[in-house]
């Protein structure tokens, strides 16, 4: 989307890939995406020896898969990539509060203990 963080890890056209070393971006690669099949994108990823996605909103499922590669995923954050980027490198990224089960939102409660 342009400078800004695409809201949707599965319908985002192009990835930016960032080398950093020594706290700075050396690199920045841009892939543009044909397909919208996430496992697609797990795929790009791993090829290309990402070890962390930074992304707007994602489906959980994604995530949990994304997580169980191996991937760290700073989710549900928004701006322009250059203002994100540099709180990721400062250490100061952290995943948005209002992604679904995020501590501070409303969902539901479940109790996996049943009464008898």
């Amino acid at each position: 989307m342009g400078e800004s963080v695409a809201p949707c890890f599965e319908y985002c056209a192009t990835m930016a890939i960032f080398t950093v070393a020594g706290g700075t971006v050396t690199d920045q690669i841009d892939f543009p995406l044909s397909s919208q099949d996430p496992f697609d994108r797990v795929r790009l990823l791993r090829d290309q020896q990402v070890d962390t996605i930074i992304c707007g909103g994602m489906q959980g499922m994604y995530e949990d898969v994304l997580r169980t590669s191996g991937f760290r995923v700073i989710s549900w954050v928004s701006g322009s990539v250059d203002h994100l980027l540099a709180l990721f490198l400062r250490g100061q990224l952290v995943p948005g509060r209002d992604r679904p089960g995020a501590a501070g939102t409303h969902l539901p409660r479940t109790n996996s203990r049943q009464e008898h």
